[in-house]
């Protein structure tokens, strides 16, 4: 199970959901509060199931002017995941293909660009992997199983350039390696 900080609070992500799990909800919502114009607290909302806050929030920092291209891509893909805890797995793909077209605006091949496509293609397997268990729910399997299979080519990219082109630390790589050997399984039950 891997895990990091959020606002100094223990973050942990469940092996089979793959979605996190925050050691002390009331400081995170704390933080919050504290922070609402933090473009963080999109995330941290998302991760305390205030998903219509996380939403507003998303939408306001995405509205933001004069943030880089990379940056915005970032928040992107933080508004994308909100989608996704949503079941709008449609738009949040949709967010994310722009975060990744967004990344290489720059210099696409700066450490930077590099680690945010990486966040971008590990946030697009997770929520290509709840799509596919939904697929499932609603009896269409063949579905589930291409979106499976994107999920997990993904989660391949997302680990490769984790690991072999040095744009990330280790907690980002080991949350690659769950991603992957969650997807590996081809269990599409959680």
């Amino acid at each position: 199970m891997s895990s990091f900080d959020a606002a100094g609070i223990r973050v942990t992500i469940d092996d089979e959901t793959l979605r996190e799990q925050v050691s002390d909800p009331e400081a995170l919502a704390a933080w919050c509060a504290q922070h609402p114009q933090d473009p963080r607290t999109v995330a941290y909302l998302r991760m305390l199931g205030r998903l219509d806050d996380a939403a507003i929030a998303g939408r306001l920092a995405l509205a933001e002017e004069g943030i880089s291209p990379v940056m915005r891509a970032v928040r992107r893909a933080r508004y994308a995941h909100v989608l996704q805890w949503q079941g709008a797995f449609v738009a949040a793909e949709e967010q994310l293909d722009l975060a990744a077209e967004e990344t290489g605006l720059e210099d696409p091949t700066s450490p930077s660009s590099m680690s945010v496509l990486a966040t971008v293609f590990q946030h697009r397997a997770k929520s290509r992997f709840d799509h596919a268990q939904a697929e499932l729910r609603e009896s269409r399997g063949l579905a589930a199983a291409r979106l499976w299979e994107a999920a997990l080519e993904d989660a391949r990219r997302a680990l490769f350039m984790r690991e072999r082109l040095g744009v990330a630390d280790e907690s980002a790589i080991a949350s690659s390696r769950q991603t992957l050997a969650r997807l590996a399984r081809q269990d599409l039950t959680a």
